[in-house]
């Protein structure tokens, strides 16, 4: 009896720690992690905590969250996508033979936290387009400088047939040099000698593209309307580009020159491009000979296409479609007095300050099997006011800008109205990230937008300021 009375106590001693764990478990499980800066607590304003010091979090930084008013369903799969988005594919899941990337993230992951921001630097973050001027071309007998601008479609030679227009820098050999015999190798792209067109191109961030997609192809068409009626000289225009998917013609809205008309287009492209991944949509593998041409031991060791059959594709497509657009920053009457320059030199002729989505905003459902789409109306989407900064559509941008690629109905010199929120956080300007700075971003326009820039380019230094300063609000 001692025995079983010793053990009955042992029993009850241990069901009495593990109630005392589980209610201290659930007391603390969802508490807050406390923050320990630098210059808190006791130790002044230099000291720092034995775990580090942390720069305070700044509440208008909503760089990577969702829209507000998600359900914990549509959390749950805009944070699948996140983990999608971050994900590093393999050659078993179909990453190549060319690519630039393994993962989305590579690419808009700047900063780290931030899922979804600009190309973390300059090169190895950013695309390069190539192509050449066609000898038939009259605009091939004359200085590239007094073309570039206005070189199109049937001016240039994209080098199809070398798996041109974008360069794919890496390949599954240059990464794993064992995978295939010596003598086999898949060789990564290189820029053709007789690419007299060379365009780098850099990672954008993709927050409020959702917001950006839900714009009424009407209301942007309408832009352009009423800017040939109050200001012809400056008038921008909309770009229509087929639907890859509905093969219906729609208004452009994403890519540096509105080549895309959807966050869907824009998301196979990628995949393909960047990563190498075949879909439905895009179906063929890239190559630097040709498309889909590799050595027969290449396509032993990838899997048959396409390697996503909608699955990852609609689930990326989701998750940008939430992120929501970036919050402004403190206004103060610096900021005040620079919006009103900002309105003054008409520079929100093409940036233009607002718009509203359609009364109906969808996104298309992350379970969605392909090749048929389905469509999920979401709140957080319909009848917004944006204020992304845009018009929406190109206009020419003077020579220092051209690049001479055409893509869509846009020429070699025009470009997409950049939106303009979420500055304050960019690192690198203009399309090719040739600068850090506002002011000398300001200086580079040129062609329609002359006037506003040699009007600023006049003003008092401290009103260039104030300008400046209204810019690294938003």
């Amino acid at each position: 009896m001692g025995f079983l009375k010793r053990k009955a106590v042992q029993l009850c001693a241990l069901i009495a720690v593990i109630v005392v764990a589980q209610v201290i478990w659930s007391t603390y499980r969802e508490a807050p992690v406390p923050t320990f800066m630098a210059g808190s607590g006791g130790g002044g304003s230099g000291s720092s905590s034995i775990l580090g010091s942390k720069k305070p979090v700044d509440p208008t930084d909503n760089r990577g969250q969702p829209i507000d008013g998600l359900s914990a369903r549509q959390l749950a799969a805009f944070n699948e996508g996140k983990e999608l988005f971050k994900k590093k594919f393999t050659v078993k899941e179909g990453l190549g033979p060319l690519f630039n990337g393994q993962s989305c993230f590579e690419c808009h992951g700047q900063p780290s936290d931030a899922v979804g921001g600009e190309g973390r630097d300059n090169s190895s973050t950013s695309i390069v387009n190539f192509a050449r001027r066609l000898p038939t071309s009259p605009k091939s007998k004359q200085p590239m400088c007094d073309v570039i601008e206005m070189l199109g479609k049937r001016d240039v030679d994209f080098f199809l047939e070398r798996g041109g227009p974008s360069l794919q820098r890496r390949s599954i050999t240059t990464e794993n040099p064992d995978l295939l015999p010596f003598d086999v190798q898949v060789e990564a792209d290189m820029i053709p000698p007789e690419a007299d067109i060379i365009s780098p191109r850099h990672s954008p961030p993709l927050f409020g593209d959702g917001l950006i997609d839900n714009i009424a192809d009407t209301d942007i068409i309408a832009n352009a309307l009423r800017q040939n009626i109050e200001n012809p000289a400056m008038a921008g225009r909309p770009i229509s580009a087929v639907d890859r998917y509905t093969e219906a013609p729609r208004v452009g809205r994403f890519g540096w020159k509105n080549q895309n008309v959807n966050l869907f287009n824009f998301t196979t492209g990628a995949m393909n491009i960047e990563l190498g991944l075949t879909t439905y949509l895009n179906a063929t593998e890239n190559s630097s000979q040709s498309f889909g041409i590799f050595p027969k031991e290449v396509y032993q060791i990838i899997p048959p296409g396409p390697n996503d059959k909608g699955e990852i594709l609609v689930k990326l497509n989701y998750f940008q479609a939430l992120l929501a657009p970036p919050k402004r920053g403190p206004i103060n009457d610096q900021v005040r007095r620079g919006e009103k320059q900002f309105e003054k030199l008409n520079c929100a002729f093409c940036h233009q300050p607002s718009m509203v989505t359609a009364p109906n905003g969808y996104v298309i459902d992350p379970e969605s099997p392909l090749p048929t789409l389905k469509y999920l109306k979401l709140t957080g989407l319909s009848n917004q006011k944006i204020y992304p900064y845009s018009d929406f559509l190109v206009h020419q941008m003077g020579k220092k800008l051209a690049d001479g690629i055409p893509q869509e109905g846009a020429k070699g010199g025009e470009w997409r109205t950049t939106p303009l929120w979420g500055l304050r956080f960019k690192k690198f300007l203009m399309h090719d990230g040739r600068t850090r700075v506002v002011h000398d971003a300001i200086m580079l326009h040129g062609g329609q937008s002359e006037p506003s820039k040699e009007a600023y380019a006049k003003l008092p230094k401290q009103e260039q300021e104030d300008l400046v300063a209204f810019l690294n609000s938003l």
